[in-house]
């Protein structure tokens, strides 16, 4: 009996040694993973100067690392496997309470230096602009507002430490405060359990706030809710791919009266005439059905004649938000600093803007590495990005 068991052993770890290569052979290469939402790495050009540099050996290391045969499945049965033993966190995702994944945000991961910069630039922002109205919507994360759901003992950045960096510093903007809000809120339907965005919802609550700070009032009557998909799920089940994991659904709240409008998408070269993709709700990323994901530059032109024309400098999280505006508006300008490195002053004259709203999640706020750099000379401001986060 154990010299069956040594021979199975023998024979299986042969198979492994000689299937293994024989796969990367054998299976057509992906180009796209919709599990890790990235194009992947393609088998690398042989040459003398890659060899010599060591660049060969390195993109080699990718590919095998991207092209490894059956990928996903090993990752989700390690991923099971994992949660059987107890573990409470997978690949820097804490498996919570409820079915729910949320973000490990740890204390050391945090620069306050680096936040007081990007606070202290829309200061400026907002001193070369002292006639205009200027908000700021800070989003806190789920670990935040859903603490309670983390696994005892869990670690966690104390966002509060955050909020208050950004009070101090932040000056002549109107600060919208979602926190408190949030908190009154938390047993409700405000982030997607397998992603790291809040939900349609929590966007609504967080339009009621703004409509609230403007002197009117938002009425949840007033939409059409649409359940566009029940099987969503996000880019924390990518980093977890356990088949233990739940599903979302998303939801669009459509205005009774939607007014007409149009899109233009990177300075016009597509267009459409919604602001929902639902082309992207048959793509693992669902959230990318609001504005189509993520773009340099958007603009929306409605048959509103108020004369009244919206920047938002945002991340992905405004682009659930800014259908709730579309009735506001004669033009809304969109713009995503990690994909625009245009001219922001030249853009904002040639656009007529007299209206700002910087929309941003906290966390993403906080590790932002945009620069506001001003040209004194040309009294122009403009950005820089140095990173294309998600």
């Amino acid at each position: 009996m154990k010299k069956s068991y040594h021979i199975a052993i023998i024979v299986l770890f042969i198979t492994v040694l000689f299937c293994t290569p024989a796969c990367f052979f054998l299976q057509k290469d992906r180009e796209f993973s919709e599990s890790e939402n990235r194009y992947l790495a393609a088998k690398p050009a042989v040459s003398a100067d890659k060899i010599l540099s060591g660049k060969f050996m390195k993109d080699t290391e990718q590919y095998i690392n991207d092209q490894f045969p059956q990928k996903d499945f090993l990752i989700s049965f390690k991923s099971d496997f994992m949660r059987l033993l107890g573990c409470k966190e997978i690949g820097g995702v804490y498996l919570a309470k409820d079915g729910y994944l949320i973000e490990k945000w740890l204390a050391e991961e945090f620069d306050g230096d680096l936040l007081k910069k990007n606070t202290e630039a829309l200061t400026e922002f907002a001193q070369r602009h002292p006639e205009q109205k200027i908000s700021f919507m800070l989003v806190p994360t789920a670990g935040m507002i859903l603490s309670d759901k983390l696994p005892k003992g869990a670690p966690m950045f104390d966002q509060k430490i955050a909020y208050n960096i950004v009070n101090r510093n932040l000056k002549h903007i109107t600060f919208v405060d979602l926190n408190s809000l949030f908190a009154s809120h938390s047993t409700e339907n405000l982030y997607y359990k397998t992603d790291h965005h809040w939900t349609t919802y929590a966007a609504f609550l967080a339009y009621s706030a703004w409509c609230e700070i403007n002197g009117r009032s938002a009425n949840k009557n007033e939409f059409e809710i649409l359940t566009v998909a029940e099987e969503f799920q996000g880019t924390l089940h990518s980093k977890v791919l356990g088949n233990h994991c739940s599903f979302d659904k998303i939801e669009l709240y459509k205005r009774k009266n939607q007014i007409p409008y149009s899109v233009e998408y990177n300075f016009g070269k597509n267009r459409s005439d919604t602001v929902y993709d639902t082309e992207k709700l048959f793509i693992k990323d669902k959230y990318q059905v609001f504005l189509g994901g993520n773009h340099p530059e958007i603009t929306i032109r409605t048959s509103q004649k108020n004369k009244k024309h919206l920047l938002v400098i945002k991340d992905s999280f405004a682009n659930a938000f800014i259908p709730f505006l579309l009735n506001e508006y004669e033009t809304i300008h969109i713009i995503d600093p990690r994909y625009y490195h245009g001219n922001l002053d030249e853009y904002i004259f040639n656009n007529n803007i007299n209206e700002y709203l910087f929309l941003y999640n906290i966390k993403n706020f906080c590790e932002e590495k945009n620069k506001f750099f001003a040209n004194k000379k040309a009294a122009f401001l403009t950005v820089i990005s140095e990173k294309d986060g998600g």
